[in-house]
């Protein structure tokens, strides 16, 4: 795409915007949801892209030459089957339980913010369990299906839950809802003018819990097309004499459907991020051709980045629930954002030096 914006003397993000695809290309369908063109607007306001020299090696600070570049991110979003398990408990708090394990991607934390969400009672009052094969199957992490694939059945398990909540509230003789059609509403039981949050209803009724299980079947509709979108823009800075390249800026807009909680989806996008600058300017695979062994076969070989390579990396969230993909309206963004983090590189390197790489890792010696 840059390459051609090039020939063309178009911008490269006006080519991407001229060729916008409004509809899935190969079939027509309409898209789920999409607001790439959103991301575009975002990240270049935000980034300044407007102030781009399209003359590659044009932009000179001391010995440094200064180059921007751009590039879309793209994942498909898709559902796994998931069953999951809510209970409320005579001590007014909940848990919510399911196979799935937290691989550090914040399912924990995701799962107790939906419970909590769910139920309308404090965060604090939620436990999320995982990781106990005794636990209804859920979706594991992996593919970036969890939170899409999770949420949903958290959401149904919770509903089963407070129904069954009020039926045993309407049926036990030891309850002040007998006879009556009480309503669940934000952690209370409501009927007639008498109000009891879940707890202390359950301990009247001398019951220790009641819970609620969901298995909904994976899969999305047909007849639309699913994809998690991005756009990744940074500022690369290549000294002159020596060819050593380093980046400066880097700022990435996410459309992913519904962000459930932006701290860990930043720290997500955050890591992909770092994971792809690493892949595009350190990591290398060499095989040594007398031995067959690779060349970096452990950590002190191996080059990745740390923290001195990784400028301030700015991430955005557009939160447009995508409720056509599922009722929680979050699709996955586990892998969306390692997707064009190594082309963007590439374009601003070309931006500014005039050198189009296109092998990674980009070394010095491809520089100079």
């Amino acid at each position: 795409m840059d390459e051609l914006a090039f020939k063309l003397n178009m911008d490269p993000l006006a080519l991407r915007r001229k060729n916008y695809a409004a509809t899935v290309p190969n079939t027509g369908n309409p898209w789920s949801s999409k607001h790439l063109d959103e991301c575009y607007d975002v990240g270049a306001n935000a980034f300044g892209w407007d102030k781009r020299n399209p003359v590659p090696g044009a932009v000179l600070d001391g010995d440094w030459s200064v180059g921007l570049g751009m590039a879309t991110a793209t994942y498909p979003a898709s559902r796994s089957k998931s069953s999951m398990k809510v209970r409320l408990q005579a001590d007014g708090n909940a848990v919510v339980s399911g196979t799935g394990a937290d691989l550090g991607t914040g399912q924990f934390t995701v799962f107790a913010i939906l419970g909590s969400q769910a139920l309308g009672i404090p965060v604090s009052s939620v436990r999320a369990e995982l990781g106990d094969s005794s636990l209804p199957p859920a979706t594991p992490a992996g593919g970036s299906t969890s939170t899409s694939s999770n949420g949903p059945s958290l959401l149904a398990a919770a509903d089963a839950a407070k129904a069954a909540l009020v039926t045993e509230a309407a049926q036990n003789p030891q309850s002040p809802f007998y006879g009556k059609t009480p309503v669940y509403e934000g952690g209370m039981v409501r009927a007639d003018g008498v109000a009891m949050t879940f707890g202390s209803l359950l301990t009247v009724m001398d019951l220790p819990a009641v819970e609620g299980t969901s298995a909904l079947p994976g899969g999305t509709t047909k007849g639309y097309g699913y994809l998690s979108f991005g756009a990744h823009f940074c500022e690369v800075r290549v000294n002159r004499w020596t060819g050593e390249l380093r980046v400066a800026r880097w700022l990435t807009v996410i459309d992913g459907g519904t962000i459930v909680n932006e701290k860990t989806a930043r720290s997500q996008i955050l890591g992909a991020v770092v994971m792809g600058i690493g892949g595009a300017l350190l990591e290398d695979s060499r095989v040594e051709p007398d031995t067959g062994r690779y060349a970096g076969a452990n950590m002190a070989a191996y080059l990745v980045p740390v923290n001195a390579d990784i400028p301030p990396v700015d991430v955005r969230f557009l939160d447009h629930p995508d409720t056509v993909f599922s009722p929680l309206g979050a699709r996955g963004i586990g892998e969306l954002g390692i997707v064009g983090v190594a082309g963007a590189v590439a374009n601003a390197v070309h931006n500014a030096t005039g050198r189009r790489v296109r092998d990674l890792p980009i070394t010095l010696d491809k520089l100079l």
